[in-house]
């Protein structure tokens, strides 16, 4: 193993003087101050040094030759690495292949010379300094050698389909945004881009890829340098998928709309089947077999193989081959197949003409195809008014009989709202009259277009007597979520209001420092389904903050007063103000106290209009961060820091 003075000696052969800085990151990253973490830090990178650096001896006073090379061999040496002197000149001239040459020709000689261990003195390690000092100045590829990298060990976590931490990797582009904790590459400045910092974590929990092996060590040196040398791109476009420069661009395919004459329909008929069964395999940044058809053109382009769809002659398409003809049929792989009605639809689409009759081939075929959720959307959209009241109803008692099945409930209709529980009905009909009112209320803040109604169908109101009843709604309805006693209601409306209902425990009518009274609750419950009754999943902490603010909380309120000593106590181990905006940043009966002062604190950074606008942008973004940066032009950070500095 290299000791701590050989190290030093590594470093001191230059090797673009940049190892040595890069030698801190884990130091900076991982822990200063704390001398395990520290230990570990130098420890990989020690056996970072020792594998891609392998080759270079370290003369020390225990290693020196024993025997000395004969004076021809030694002025050879001493003449390659005059050669390897040249190096810089030439890279400045951009003459990189020549640099390549002199590399390889060098690297041929060396071996060929065969010069035994005992013999390897200074002469023969200050060549291979040069020969490794020439080596690491070479330029880094992105598309070429920093990709591949970055392709097989990184976009199942951080592309399109998924980008965890909303960190992507699939175009350059994307990797210059960076994700959640900000930018992952600082060009020239390896130390503070994630994206190598991440690769050599002494922690294997927080090292990337995560759940898989540490990269090779060539892989990382690779990254490192490509951002030492300043993350230059050396493909065509920055948003096009990384390597796509050095894929094989096939000629325009000519699209024939289809004329209506067709028997077999791709949108009807084709599109249906490709997204089902097959396009799990084939899109993305590594679709299988290299053949990616997530729009209808690249159907046409074929892959790999050349003449995968000819329109008009199925018996020269390879797909037909596969999915009709081979025996055993090798498409589509795994369990999933295809009926024989299918696999015969498509033979004749393809003699038909493989002709199109969606409206953008270059779409993806996916929107061709509407989904279970889709379907059922346009179901209940047509559905009458009258209809769809009787189906809340129905789900009304439908839900309460999975929740509480031998429990007696009553019930009280109003012109909104449907209430369902076990208080009486007197109860329900005040709380309904309530109801309305704060409905009244919300409207007469926050218009609704002309015509339109906030629940359609009516909003389902559960009422419990016992909180246990309540629970059970968590239990059951909400797989077995926890309840914090704290929290006595909560809101479920989903996309298409295919359901929507409020369930709640009735309180009571006295207020108190740690709770609110019954009306109180539905109030702030109604306001959150009011923001929400979309169906947009909006922050919990902007739901919850806005239905407190909407509550109709007096002044004198004790459960208003005691409100900033527990939001203080939530946000007691905030280090990152930015996170204050994160969904998720607080447990559920800490969102509604936090969210109460973040709202109002955004109302007073630019009114009702200004927030307003937030929330259109939230319904848009589900990115919290640039939704707000968007409204208010300014980081989340900056927003927190200024929340902060107002106090509570």
């Amino acid at each position: 193993m290299l000791g701590s003075g050989a190290l030093v000696q590594v470093f001191s052969t230059g090797l673009s003087g940049k190892l040595n800085l890069f030698g801190g990151i884990l130091l900076q990253k991982c822990g200063v101050g704390n001398g395990a973490v520290q230990n570990r830090s130098v420890g990989v990178l020690r056996s970072l040094l020792v594998n891609v650096l392998s080759t270079v001896v370290v003369i020390s006073a225990a290693s020196c030759a024993v025997a000395a090379l004969p004076p021809e061999t030694r002025k050879e040496l001493a003449d390659l690495q005059k050669q390897l002197k040249e190096a810089p000149a030439l890279l400045k001239k951009n003459e990189v292949d020549k640099v390549k040459e002199l590399i390889a020709a060098v690297d041929a000689r060396i071996t060929e010379l065969m010069i035994p261990e005992d013999e390897k003195d200074r002469a023969w390690t200050g060549l291979k300094t040069a020969l490794e000092k020439a080596r690491y100045a070479l330029p880094v590829s992105f598309e070429k050698e920093v990709t591949p990298i970055v392709k097989t060990n990184c976009l199942r976590c951080h592309s399109e389909a998924q980008a965890s931490a909303n960190l992507r990797l699939d175009t350059y582009a994307a990797i210059g945004k960076g994700g959640r904790s900000g930018p992952v590459v600082f060009p020239k400045v390896p130390n503070r881009s994630l994206l190598a910092v991440k690769l050599i974590h002494p922690d294997e929990k927080l090292r990337m890829p995560q759940g898989a092996a540490k990269l090779k060590d060539e892989e990382i040196l690779t990254v490192v340098r490509w951002i030492e040398q300043g993350a230059p791109f050396d493909g065509a476009d920055r948003d096009a998928p990384i390597g796509d420069s050095l894929v094989e661009k096939k000629p325009p395919v000519q699209v024939v709309m289809a004329d209506g004459s067709e028997t077999v329909s791709f949108r009807r008929d084709i599109a249906p089947m490709l997204v089902n069964i097959c396009i799990g395999c084939h899109s993305g940044n590594n679709a299988r077999g290299d053949y990616r058809f997530e729009t209808f053109e690249q159907l046409l382009q074929g892959g790999p193989t050349g003449n995968t769809v000819v329109p008009g002659k199925p018996d020269e398409s390879y797909l037909i081959d596969l999915v009709l003809r081979q025996d055993p049929l090798k498409m589509p792989a795994g369990q999933a197949q295809l009926k024989l009605s299918q696999a015969k639809a498509f033979e004749t689409w393809v003699r038909e003409g493989a002709k199109f009759d969606g409206t953008d081939p270059k779409a993806p075929i996916r929107t061709l195809v509407p989904s279970d959720a889709e379907l059922e959307a346009a179901r209940l959209a047509a559905m009458s008014d009258a209809d769809f009241e009787k189906r809340r109803i129905e789900q009304a008692e439908a839900l309460w009989k999975r929740v509480a099945p031998r429990t007696t409930a009553a019930s009280v209709t109003t012109p909104d709202f449907y209430l369902y529980g076990t208080v009486d009905e007197d109860r329900l009909k005040q709380l309904g009259d309530a109801a309305q009112a704060q409905l009244a209320t919300l409207a007469g803040k926050y218009p609704l277009a002309a015509g339109q109604k906030a629940f359609r169908g009516r909003l389902i109101l559960f009422v419990t007597k016992d909180r246990f009843d309540y629970e059970e709604f968590n239990t059951v309805l909400m797989n077995n979520r926890r309840t914090p006693r704290a929290i006595s209601g909560h809101v479920m409306i989903n996309t298409s209001f295919e359901t929507a209902y409020l369930a709640m425990h009735d309180l009571g009518d006295t207020e108190s420092d740690t709770s609110l009274t019954a009306p109180q609750l539905l109030n702030s419950l109604l306001a959150q389904a009011y923001l929400a009754r979309e169906g947009t999943a909006l922050p919990e902490w902007l739901r919850q903050g806005f239905g407190t603010l909407e509550a109709g909380l007096p002044n004198d309120s004790p459960w208003l007063k005691a409100l900033p000593g527990r939001a203080a106590k939530a946000m007691a181990t905030i280090t990152d103000p930015a996170t204050l905006f994160v969904d998720g940043t607080f447990a559920p009966d800490e969102s509604g106290d936090v969210g109460y002062l973040l709202v109002r604190f955004l109302l007073g950074q630019g009114g009702k209009e200004r927030f307003l606008i937030a929330i259109d942008e939230l319904k848009k973004n589900p990115n919290a961060a640039a939704a707000l940066q968007q409204a208010y032009g300014a980081p989340t950070a900056q927003l927190g820091q200024l929340f902060i500095r107002t106090g509570l």
